[in-house]
């Protein structure tokens, strides 16, 4: 296996299809998902001939994304690949191993035939607030996703919930949950006297989150050089950096 790039396969590469019946929806209980991506972790293992951690997935992100470590692999793998049949598990083995074409497209058939156990939906709870009282994140981000990602990305965003009155010292400006697939924005943000630039990169950061998810599916991963690197790419990243660093005292009161 020689050395590239991590690589990710979009589930949203996939052509869009018609919205199955929410009840429709057959996720793996625990118990049977332990034993499956055991062996899955093991035929991959087999197949590309280093050690491989398995993380399954659940978002609208990624089907499938790896990164190396050490001499092994850690993979994520959407839940959907659990009970593949063997000429799917060696796609994934050939887009892990080689960005083999032919096995980009034998997972995406794969996931379009399974389209009904991808979430589709939050739950619980109700649905995201996308515009505030100054801003639409919504158009934020669907502008962030044409110009910076070829409009691959897939995620929910809308404001966080106002915290409590409790003193801070730090302040979470957004965050990216893979579990949920969902950008939140803190509401502090959504003020007149914040300008539009630090809005879009904050929510351009959320992004790249999303496009490097950590390894745990955490809210608040890693940034590893590729990350960095591409977000040296957003135009007005050390104006908001230092817009932020000025104005901390004033977000943490908001």
């Amino acid at each position: 296996m020689g050395s590239r790039p991590d690589m990710q396969l979009a589930l949203f590469d996939v052509p869009e299809l018609s919205r199955p019946p929410r009840d429709a929806r057959v996720l793996p209980t625990r118990a049977e998902s332990l034993p499956q991506a055991a062996r899955l972790a093991r035929q991959l293992s087999e197949r590309l001939g280093v050690p491989v951690h398995l993380t399954l997935t659940d978002n609208r992100a990624t089907l499938v994304s790896f990164r190396r470590q050490g001499t092994g692999l850690r993979v994520r793998a959407h839940h959907l690949f659990l009970d593949a049949p063997e000429p799917v598990v060696q796609a994934i083995a050939n887009f892990v191993g080689h960005a083999d074409a032919d096995a980009r497209s034998l997972l995406e058939a794969h996931a379009r035939e399974r389209r009904e156990r991808v979430r589709r939906t939050r739950q619980p709870g109700a649905p995201l607030k996308t515009r505030g009282r100054c801003f639409d994140l919504r158009a934020i981000y669907q502008r962030l996703n044409t110009t910076y990602f070829d409009g691959r990305l897939q995620a929910d965003i809308g404001w966080a919930r106002r915290p409590g009155q409790k003193r801070r010292k730090t302040i979470l400006l957004a965050g990216y949950d893979s579990r949920l697939g969902e950008i939140r924005v803190h509401p502090a943000l959504d003020q007149p006297h914040v300008p539009a630039f630090v809005v879009e990169a904050v929510v351009f950061h959320a992004m790249l989150h999303q496009l490097f998810p950590g390894e745990d599916g955490s809210r608040h991963p890693s940034h590893p050089p590729e990350f960095l690197e591409r977000e040296r790419a957003f135009p007005l990243r050390d104006a908001a950096q230092r817009w932020q660093h000025e104005h901390l005292r004033s977000l943490l009161r908001s």
